[in-house]
């Protein structure tokens, strides 16, 4: 993502992003993104390609200060912090740094600072599949976090919550540190198209209790 001087936001498309999933991060609709780049087709996008982002909604500048986080940002300004990385081309909301000038989407005046501002951030976070993505078997998924011995346990749920598939990913960091995850896990598909559920864990060493589940709604395409 780039901000021109005019205030222009400029999507640059990277691998595995469909224009469904771009406007869906934008809050604008695939045929409005169609139309201010003079696109035919919407299922030919190309990994490098930019695309002007059409979007009515004004915005804020923040400096980021020491023991902040996205979290806290995105709920003291009221908006998901998922919006605020998609305009920021954030691809690990967890990185963020002292000093660093973020733009926040607003509609309205910026509120009053409170003192008490929450440090909770996500253990886990799925980047792919995107919500309402269609997949099939296998499912590559990917994200950032942590869990026992860098392992994170993975499910596939159909709509009536039967679990079809399970595995895990495992997380490229340091034992213990969060980084990025990644993994395919092969799931026995439905006999027709429906809505499932991808869900990710850590398992805790001590009881085998589940801790820090995320999950992702999508489409599962039948058999």
């Amino acid at each position: 993502m780039a901000v021109s001087a005019d205030g222009e936001i400029w999507h640059t498309v990277r691998a595995g992003e469909t224009l469904t999933g771009i406007a869906k991060a934008y809050g604008v609709t695939v045929e409005e993104i169609m139309t201010a780049n003079g696109l035919t087709n919407p299922n030919l996008i190309y990994v490098g390609q930019r695309l002007l982002i059409p979007t009515s909604t004004t915005y804020i500048t923040h400096v980021v200060q020491p023991g902040e986080t996205l979290t806290s940002i995105a709920w003291h300004y009221g908006v998901s912090y998922w919006d605020i990385a998609a305009l920021n081309g954030l691809t690990n909301p967890n990185l963020i740094y002292v000093g660093q000038v973020l733009l926040i989407p607003t509609t309205g005046p910026t509120p009053t600072p409170t003192p008490t501002i929450p440090t909770v951030q996500e253990a886990i976070i799925i980047t792919a599949p995107l919500s309402d993505a269609t997949i099939t078997s296998p499912v590559t998924i990917t994200g950032w976090g942590s869990g026992f011995e860098n392992t994170l346990a993975v499910r596939v749920l159909d709509e009536n919550g039967t679990v079809i598939g399970e595995g895990f990913v495992m997380v490229d960091a340091e034992f213990g540190q969060v980084g990025p995850f990644s993994g395919s896990v092969a799931y026995t598909a439905p006999g027709t198209t429906q809505l499932g559920r991808i869900q990710v864990f850590s398992v805790s060493p001590r009881d085998g209790a589940w801790e820090h589940l995320a999950s992702v709604t999508v489409t599962l395409q039948a058999s």
